[in-house]
């Protein structure tokens, strides 16, 4: 099947014309256009039209010759959060920082109805596990599709360009035990860390290579051991990649063909047959979530109907084997039983497994939530409150820092991943912090030096044992 990949990001828009077979791509070409300076960033969100013209006559210029389009949204397009979690924490408690992440990100946003996606990663940095909220709006997407069906175009999907991107790289992720796949362009940047092997951090950045200081967005991802693989148009900058090993990468590169988990997965083909220095740009330009992406903002519908259909026939059987049973004469209720356990088989078949499971799920977390509720009325007799020492914390000890994440896990207090420029008056009030005999704090891991006179800190904060006591 051929069609066109189009990544509409922040400042550009990217086409790989290409043949897909399986899980192989075959990339036959390439174009790409920059966005007018008005339309850069979230403005393109505003004009789905304008957008829609460029792209088609971006399309009708280039010569591909194929009508189907896979639309992928970036940064100006597209709503990303990130948030991350201890992996001790309940499900339930992981539910709810991913919907106040959810709140959050749409807190401002114009659209009523956002499309809004869950992408989770499967592997963890520094203890902790993260996770991505991506949102699209509707009104957007389908104005875009409903143009560029009118030029004749075809849109069989529209996902996340950020999310495609984490998946294109898994391909290289193999290349080490902590591994960056960067996408480098001028003006903005794409990041996925991973672990072993495993997606631990993806992040979206909006400066790119030519910033004063390309580098700075990086170094909490960059350890002793961090080796950064490139792609995009900027791949091949060595100013760039040598500011990447001051800043402690072991080794860094572009991606090359060899080097992805299966050799062919990308290849370049027709007239890019021999341009193994485009390879990088191609990378970069391709996405594997194919035509049912797992993110795709228009398959939500289709589940959800799927879903619910599967439920309400399920309850439309209990129901009336229930009614049924209650209003037999005793002279039949044997028959009765009978016809219930023929239906209790037919409900434990595959149609109806995916309902007997769902509702499963349903009743535990109704019996976890029952339980949260008759505990909550002795919480503060069994767990001290920090309310107060967060509040004190806040306007003491935290004052003049950049608060980059702060948490509370049970047992272990508060734990706060902050940013300052002056360390020196930090340590003076965290010396005055621990003289109050109701806190006891302490820096969870060693501070690093992020750039000039700014130190990257990590404190936890949890009530002294006298005053967890009550003594």
């Amino acid at each position: 099947m051929e069609t066109v990949i189009v990544k509409i990001e922040s400042t550009y828009i990217s086409l790989a014309y290409v043949r897909k077979s399986g899980g192989r791509y075959l990339v036959l070409a390439m174009k790409r256009v920059p966005l007018p300076e008005h339309v850069v960033g979230q403005e393109a969100g505003k004009v789905p039209d304008l957008v829609a013209a460029l792209l088609i006559t971006t399309l009708g210029t280039s010569g591909f010759p194929v009508k189907n389009l896979c639309l992928y949204l970036g940064g100006g397009t597209e709503l990303f959060a990130e948030y991350r979690f201890s992996e001790t924490l309940t499900e339930q408690t992981r539910k709810q920082r991913r919907d106040q992440t959810e709140k959050a990100l749409l807190a401002g946003a114009s659209a009523p109805l956002y499309r809004v996606k869950d992408y989770e990663y499967d592997g963890t940095d520094d203890g902790l596990s993260a996770s991505a909220t991506l949102a699209a709006d509707p009104n957007f997407c389908d104005r875009l599709k409903s143009v560029l069906a009118k030029e004749g175009f075809t849109v069989t999907l529209i996902s996340s360009s950020l999310a495609a991107f984490a998946e294109t790289a898994k391909t290289v992720a193999g290349l080490g035990d902590r591994v960056i796949v960067l996408g480098a362009e001028k003006r903005e940047m794409q990041a996925a860390l991973f672990i072993k092997g495993r997606l631990a951090r993806l992040a979206r950045i909006a400066k790119g290579t030519s910033a004063q200081d390309p580098v700075k967005p990086l170094l909490p991802y960059i350890t002793g051991e961090t080796k950064v693989v490139l792609c995009g148009h900027e791949a091949n900058d060595e100013r760039f990649r040598e500011r990447l090993r001051q800043a402690g990468a072991i080794a860094v590169g572009a991606v090359l063909p060899g080097m992805t988990e299966e050799a062919d997965r990308v290849t370049l083909s027709g007239d890019l047959a021999y341009e193994d220095d485009m390879f990088p740009w191609a990378f970069a330009s391709t996405a594997f979530f194919g035509e049912e992406g797992a993110l795709s903002y228009f398959s939500e519908e289709r589940d959800v109907k799927k879903t619910g259909s599967v439920f309400r026939i399920a309850r439309v059987v209990v129901l009336v084997i229930a009614v049924f049973a209650c209003a037999l004469p005793l002279a039949t209720l044997a028959g009765a039983e009978r016809d219930t356990e023929a239906n209790r088989v037919r409900l434990g078949q595959p149609f109806y497994a995916e309902a007997a499971e769902k509702l499963d799920s349903y009743r535990a977390l109704v019996s976890e939530y029952s339980e949260l509720l008759a505990a909550e009325a002795t919480l503060t007799e069994r767990e001290p409150s920090y309310a107060a020492m967060l509040e004190d914390a806040v306007s003491g000890l935290l004052t003049d820092t950049r608060i980059l994440e702060m948490y509370f896990e049970k047992g272990k207090g508060i734990l706060v991943d902050l940013t300052t420029k002056d360390a020196e008056a930090f340590d003076y009030r965290k010396a005055a912090a621990e003289r109050n005999k109701d806190i006891f704090l302490y820096e969870a891991k060693p501070r690093v030096e992020i750039g000039e006179d700014e130190w990257h800190i990590q404190i936890r904060i949890t009530h002294a044992p006298s005053a967890r006591d009550g003594s």
